[in-house]
């Protein structure tokens, strides 16, 4: 009997410490800030300190930077995706608008996937974005406005209905005085980590039934048509 209180008590141990509830905040404006908090604890994983660059001589760094191209102005466009990078890696890549609309499509294609159940087990308590679209002239930028708008409230519509949000808002704005391009970015996810466990095993469980059972009927050879059966008698 002593066993199984223990036993009993190992298990309700797990099942407590599994719905303490996980937050991760994201900030990015300049660059991009991660924190995890855990009760008490906060982590905080991104920026990341970076060691200083050593000296080089003058005469090369010249060089340098009489070989380096010279930089365009951001634009729009989409960010190409590489294989082996999920939708966080390529944000944290890209940045700027384009990156933070790449990002919300993603989401979007996540939720909207076989994974949705999974993502209902994220509650997502602020999301902000905010984009400040610029052009080289005004007809550049309402172009560049129509094209960031029509990609990016989709996606945001998307998220808000197929996961659980508490706070939202998406802003999008055209600069025709100074022509600049800027975003920002600002989320809080919490997860608790037993809903996680559970969406996992429903979806297990959904794959199942509806795939594999599936695959296993249709595998069957088929039946001998009736004639023939009548011919081989």
């Amino acid at each position: 009997m002593t066993a199984l209180y223990i036993i009993l008590g190992i298990i309700a141990f797990f099942v407590v410490l599994l719905s303490i509830k996980i937050a991760v905040t994201v900030h990015y404006e300049d660059d991009v800030a991660v924190s995890v908090k855990w009760l008490f604890i906060k982590i905080n994983i991104l920026p990341k300190h970076e060691k200083k660059p050593k000296k080089e001589k003058p005469k090369k760094e010249k060089k340098k930077k009489e070989e380096e191209p010279k930089q365009e102005s951001e634009v729009v466009k989409e960010p190409k995706k590489k294989k082996g990078d999920n939708m966080f890696v390529r944000f944290y890549k890209n940045r700027g608008v384009g990156g933070v609309v790449q990002l919300l499509k993603d989401a979007e294609a996540a939720l909207g996937g076989m994974f949705g159940r999974i993502g209902r087990a994220f509650l997502f308590e602020e999301l902000y974005v905010s984009l400040d679209i610029g052009g080289a002239d005004s007809a550049d930028t309402a172009i560049k406005y129509g094209k960031v708008c029509s990609a990016a409230f989709p996606a945001m519509g998307l998220i808000v209905n197929k996961a659980r949000v508490k706070k939202y808002n998406l802003e999008i704005t055209p600069d025709f005085i100074y022509e600049k391009t800027a975003a920002r970015l600002h989320t809080k996810i919490s997860l608790r980590p037993i809903r996680l466990i559970n969406a996992v095993f429903v979806l297990v469980f959904e794959l199942l039934f509806k795939v594999v059972f599936k695959l296993l009927r249709h595998s069957k050879a088929p039946e001998e048509p009736k004639v023939e059966k009548q011919i081989n008698k």
